[in-house]
């Protein structure tokens, strides 16, 4: 049996081990990559963990944050449209329910963009929706992270989506993060 000792073992600098949540904007969806092993010699064969700032904006928008209180005792949902709470479930990640730190800038993770899936697709929506996705994205401001960010929304009807863009700056002014999601619409069609 043959035993191989790397040299330096343990004295390298070390990957990071919080892997990246990459947007897919075909699919319309996150997913974990593989790692290039030329852009990650030491995390050969781990998940992609390269991309932290995009990682923290894909979960921020795209975790379903808890519905308000309101929404879940029967009150009309944003607009005046139902919500999506046909299922009873208020969504919401887990892990609020233990800790979140307000002394470090930390809020309910994720945002309530999922509201909107039964909304009709129009301006109002649209304004909705970069009011939820500022407020997912807030934590980042708080944890400077960044100082500035953008958010807009488009409504194209043609292809029946909303397109989310979002711009992150630094201290400096520079662009340090820009994404597109494109969120699809499933109407509801009449019985």
């Amino acid at each position: 049996m043959q035993i191989t000792i790397r040299v330096n073992e343990g004295c390298a600098e070390q990957p990071l081990l919080l892997w990246d949540s990459v947007w897919d904007a075909q699919a319309g969806e996150a997913d974990w990559a593989l790692a290039d092993p030329a852009a990650e010699p030491l995390n050969k064969g781990g998940l992609q963990a390269t991309s932290q700032l995009e990682t923290a904006v894909v979960l921020c928008l795209f975790t379903d944050k808890r519905a308000p209180e309101e929404l879940r005792n029967g009150a009309p949902g944003p607009g005046g449209f139902p919500p999506r709470l046909d299922d009873g479930d208020p969504r919401g990640w887990w892990g609020d329910g233990i800790d979140v730190r307000a002394d470090d800038g930390e809020t309910e993770l994720g945002s309530h963009l999922w509201l909107l899936e039964r909304a009709p697709l129009t301006a109002e929506v649209g304004r909705l929706a970069e009011f939820y996705a500022r407020e997912a994205l807030d934590p980042l401001l708080a944890q400077q992270a960044c100082a500035r960010i953008d958010v807009a929304a488009t409504i194209n009807e043609i292809r029946d989506r909303l397109e989310l863009d979002v711009d992150l700056y630094g201290r400096d002014g520079t662009a340090v993060y820009a994404g597109r999601f494109s969120i699809y619409w499933r109407r509801l069609e009449a019985a």
